[in-house]
């Protein structure tokens, strides 16, 4: 029964196995910089070996897809094409992704990711339903990180994760948009107003699952007629916490430096270039391109041509952002 009144309708709120599975392989298997610190949390926390997978399993699905693509959204797909997002293990998805049962036939919209993104995905899909060697080999995967995982998820993750779902439930009931609901770090909350009105005015529904093993952040998948959000269950303390100080001083740290901010003000007064920048502070330009590094890093400015020279320009709203999301991050502990 469709929960919350307001807004986007929740379709459901359920455990998700694959779902589980799908957040672990990804760590495994992204190169971005999160998930080696992720990645190391959980095996210090909830699943302690998962470390030692990452060499092996990104390998093995480097040389299943061989597109330099990293992630796994495409298991989400085969899961709700195998009718198995909301099951409490793994077995179904596994056991279709053998049997080849119809394959992952049909397109989807995939209006979440990038068009390069969706490309890629639609490949591998294709793959899949074509290939049997290839749908041995990811079933393949998918189990030996199931086969880890399993054990926790058995003896506490799955309780963890059905009674995250009653709060979540508990939350949606109060119609709460489910955008201001999700943490900070979420990328639904990290999204902008236009692509989130953009995304529900196409996808009237959505269905939430609890992830034990997701430490921070979540992922958000349209699968078609509805978007999957995968959440956070649990506060874990103390290990949220501790990382929830790191990010906080993380993203304070860039404006943590007084000649840094006064470089950041000019910037938003007008654009401005590097020789201009040292004459007006009155400092030299390896100075300034230092602090200009650090801002660029943050998302604070980006450099854009005027004529013929180079100037830099700031994003206020990027400040907000930064801002909010420290903010919001120290007000989840209220």
């Amino acid at each position: 029964m469709p929960i919350g009144a307001a807004g986007p309708i929740c379709r459901w709120v359920s455990v998700s196995a694959p779902s589980e599975v799908g957040w672990i392989l990804n760590l495994l298997t992204q190169t971005a910089p999160y998930a080696g610190a992720a990645l190391a949390e959980l095996d210090a926390s909830l699943l302690p070996g998962v470390g030692r997978l990452r060499g092996p399993i990104a390998e093995r699905t480097r040389q299943l897809w061989q597109d330099g693509h990293p992630g796994c959204t495409e298991l989400l797909v085969c899961a709700d094409l195998a009718g198995s997002m909301r099951d409490g293990d793994s077995e179904r998805l596994i056991a279709w992704l053998r049997s080849g049962a119809g394959g992952p036939a049909d397109a989807r919209e995939l209006i979440t990711e990038t068009p390069e993104e969706r490309a890629i995905i639609g490949a591998r899909l294709q793959k899949l339903r074509l290939d049997r060697r290839s749908r041995d080999t990811y079933a393949g995967i998918l189990g030996d990180v199931w086969a880890l995982a399993a054990p926790a998820w058995v003896r506490h993750g799955r309780s963890i994760a059905v009674d995250a779902c009653a709060a979540w439930e508990r939350r949606l009931a109060t119609g709460t948009s489910i955008e201001e609901l999700v943490p900070p770090r979420h990328p639904l909350a990290r999204a902008d107003a236009g692509t989130v009105e953009h995304l529900f005015a196409r996808r009237v529904e959505f269905a939430l699952s609890p992830l034990y093993f997701c430490t921070s952040g979540g992922h958000l998948v349209d699968l078609g007629d509805y978007v999957h959000l995968g959440v956070a269950a649990s506060d874990l303390l103390p290990t949220r916490r501790t990382r929830d100080a790191d990010f906080i001083a993380d993203r304070l740290r860039v404006l943590a430096e007084p000649t840094r901010v006064r470089i950041l003000l000019e910037v938003l007064s007008a654009p401005a270039g590097v020789m201009e920048l040292a004459r007006s502070l009155r400092i030299s330009q390896p100075t300034v391109s230092g602090h200009l590094k650090a801002l660029r890093e943050a998302g604070l400015i980006r450099k854009q041509r005027d004529g013929a020279r180079g100037v830099f320009v700031a994003s206020l709203r990027n400040v907000e952002r930064l801002l909010e999301a420290a903010r919001a991050t120290i007000a989840r502990w209220e």
